[in-house]
Formats: C-alpha cells, sequence, structure tokens
C-alpha cells in the first residue's frame, strides 16, 4: 500500500522542471556545488524529453525500492507493523510526496539519507558512523541544502545512540564535525565561476526540453541578490497556498509530534533529548529564509520525523529493551506505537492522510486546487 500510494502520485510537471536543470550542470568549469548529479551524466551529449524523464523514473524507482528494502520487515511483520509502515510511509511528506515531486535533486537527497539512516541500523555503531558520514558527504555535493533538509535526521540518530552509550560522543562529534567542513568546503569552492548564460547554452544544445535559467542564477547570485529574488517570489498565490497547506497539514504534524515524542518517552529518553531531537526535525523550516519551496522544506521536516520514528522502532527491535534506559520495559516506543496503530482512531488518522494528498513544491495538492479553485492560478 505504501508504495502503491507512491507510485500512483509519481507524476509532476514536466516541461519545465526546476530538477531537469542539474542535469547540465557538470564539473566541466570547474568544482562547482549542486555539480554532482550533471557530472554522472556529462557524457551524454543528448538527453531529450523522453530520456530525462526514464532517468528521473529510475531514481524514484530507486527511492521506492530503497524503502521497501530498509523497511521490509514492517511492511511484511505483524498486523499493527504492516499498519505503522502504511500510515507513515503513505503521509503526505514520504512516498507520494517524493512521487509528485518526481525532480532532482530531493529524491537523490532522500535516496543518501536513507542509506545513512540503513547503515546506522544494520551495521555496528561505529562503521555505520563512518559509511552515513562518507554517504552525508556525497549528498552535499549533489546539493548543499542537504545539510538542513535531512542531515539533522542523521545527527537525530547520533544523538541517540551516543546516549544509549552504543556510541562515543567522540564519534558522534566527529561526525559532525567532518559533514560540517565538507559542507563549508563545499560553499566556499563551489562558486559558479562563468556566467550562467554559458551553462544555460551549453545545456540547451543537449536537450530539446525548456530548462530554467533560475538554478544557475541562483548560484550565481550573492545572498542579498537571492532574498530579493526571494521576496519577490513571496506573492498573493504562494502566500494563499501557504496558508491553506498550514492549515490542512497541521493534524499531521499534530500526529507526528505525539508519534515522536510519545515513543521517545516510551523509550526512557529525558526530556531534553526530546525536546533537542524536535529541534533537530524542525531545521528544515530555516530554509524558507533562503527559498520559496516551502513545501519542500515541510516535506523535509515529515520525513526527518518519519525516519526517525521508524529507525528507533527497528533499532530498538534489533537491540532489545534491556539495553535501554527505560522506566518501564513493558512501555517501550515499540508497544507505544502498535498501540497506536492498533488503537480506534488509526483509520480516521490513515483516512486523513491519504484524502490531503502529498506536498510539492510550494505547496500541498489539495492546497494548491483549493486555492485555484477560489481565486484561479
Amino acid at each position: 500500500m505504501p508504495l502503491l500510494a507512491g507510485a500512483i502520485n509519481s507524476y509532476g510537471p514536466v516541461a519545465m522542471n526546476y530538477g531537469f536543470a542539474l542535469y547540465f550542470l557538470p564539473y566541466r568549469h570547474g568544482f562547482v556545488k549542486r555539480g554532482l548529479v550533471g557530472e554522472m551524466f556529462s557524457r551524454l551529449t543528448w538527453m531529450p524529453r523522453g530520456e530525462l524523464i526514464a532517468i528521473e523514473y529510475a531514481f524514484l524507482a530507486a527511492a521506492f525500492a530503497l524503502s521497501y528494502v530498509v523497511f521490509r520487515e514492517l511492511l511484511f511483520g505483524t498486523v499493527a507493523e504492516r499498519k505503522l509502515a502504511a500510515a507513515l510511509l503513505c503521509a503526505p511528506a514520504m512516498l507520494p510526496h517524493l512521487g509528485f515531486l518526481f525532480a532532482q535533486p530531493d529524491v537523490t537527497l532522500y535516496i543518501l539519507t536513507l542509506g545513512g539512516v540503513a547503515a546506522l541500523l544494520w551495521m555496528r555503531p561505529l562503521a555505520g558512523a563512518a559509511a552515513s558520514c562518507l554517504l552525508c558527504c556525497i549528498a552535499l555535493l549533489a546539493h548543499e541544502a542537504f545539510s538542513l533538509m535531512f542531515y539533522p535526521l542523521i545527527a537525530a540518530i547520533l544523538l541517540q545512540l551516543c546516549m544509549r552509550r552504543r556510541l562515543s560522543w567522540a564519534a558522534g562529534l566527529a561526525h559532525v564535525a567532518i559533514v560540517a567542513l565538507v559542507f563549508i568546503a563545499v560553499l566556499h569552492f563551489g562558486t559558479l565561476e562563468v556566467s550562467p548564460d554559458l551553462i544555460l547554452r551549453e545545456a540547451q544544445v543537449r536537450t530539446n526540453v525548456g530548462v530554467q535559467r533560475q538554478v544557475y542564477d541562483v548560484m550565481a547570485s550573492n545572498l542579498t541578490e537571492q532574498r530579493s529574488l526571494l521576496r519577490q517570489m513571496y506573492g498573493a498565490y504562494v502566500w494563499r497556498v501557504l496558508a491553506t497547506t498550514l492549515l490542512l497539514s497541521l493534524p499531521y504534524f499534530v500526529l507526528l509530534g505525539r508519534l515522536l515524542f510519545g515513543a521517545m518517552r516510551a523509550a526512557g529518553a529525558p526530556r531534553w533529548e526530546r525536546i533537542a531531537t524536535g529541534i533537530l526535525c524542525l531545521t528544515p523550516m530555516t530554509l524558507c529564509w533562503l527559498g520559496h519551496d516551502v513545501s519542500r522544506w515541510l516535506g523535509a521536516v515529515g520525513i526527518d520525523a518519519t525516519l526517525f520514528i521508524l529507525w528507533m522502532y527497528l533499532h530498538e527491535q534489533r537491540e532489545g529493551v534491556d539495553e535501554m534506559p527505560v522506566q518501564n520495559s513493558a512501555d517501550d516506543a515499540r508497544t507505544f506505537l502498535t498501540n497506536w496503530a492498533t488503537g480506534p482512531s488509526y483509520t480516521a488518522w490513515l483516512i486523513y492522510l491519504l484524502v490531503i494528498g502529498p506536498f510539492g513544491a510550494t505547496g500541498i495538492r489539495s492546497a494548491e486546487q483549493f486555492v485555484q479553485a477560489w481565486w484561479g492560478p
């Protein structure tokens, strides 16, 4: 069901897809931030519309397949586990969001994030930290926004491992320091050294699809220019979609908060750790200061919280409750989450999560439809 819900939403605007521009941004003129994906396909001299769509679907299929692999124990576990996985993975910020967004770089960043989560779940803590650190550095090469979109999730997992004494604080802090240094290096050395016009001309001779110049303009602009562009983009339509999105999706985030904090409380996490984890999951919203794709940031919040909940459930299942600092071993995170999945409110929540639709770039799908119906596009 979760994979089906994502698959039926796997469509998005194709003619002027923002993410397509990244396929034409290689390291030809020197190292540049966001250039990793473009470098991967730099040997393809001609990428028509059909081929670009096929590539996008290949990335999307990889994201869905990896989701299946990582969470297969839940997807094919007990009835309660299957219901829990169905609700969380079918939610607006998860597989439907990835399918509807259908664009670079978010799908790539999700794949790398999920790889880091899997490493911290399947491998010994120190080896998992090393592997996830490498994947995080690769993600920063794909897009530096990974630092605020999905790395907070990895940091939250590292925090819990350190708190449970499964990983040393030195290793956890080293992980954060290395990723921070790579992030700084990407920003410092990844400046676009040539004119956006040159990159655009090179892109246009390699495809028959319209390439959005905005990607290259943003990379060539300074912070002041980017903030000025952002103010122009926050027009009446965006504010209406944003307000409707927040109204429609507020119950979803209330549910995520209830499950996240409830599971951590049941697992015996101290109050300060619960607060710190909540702040980390909300970190993507700081990107509103730099970009107008508010629903992408909301989607990242939902993905971070959801993956943390699922990681905590599976990790606790592997480690056993006897190694956890719980006050009541009968009231652990798994019990809390499965009790919710088998509770009387589950069906109503599942219907709500499916009906409101996936997050897009600037609004939840239902919100965009409501606003267009009332005020027009």
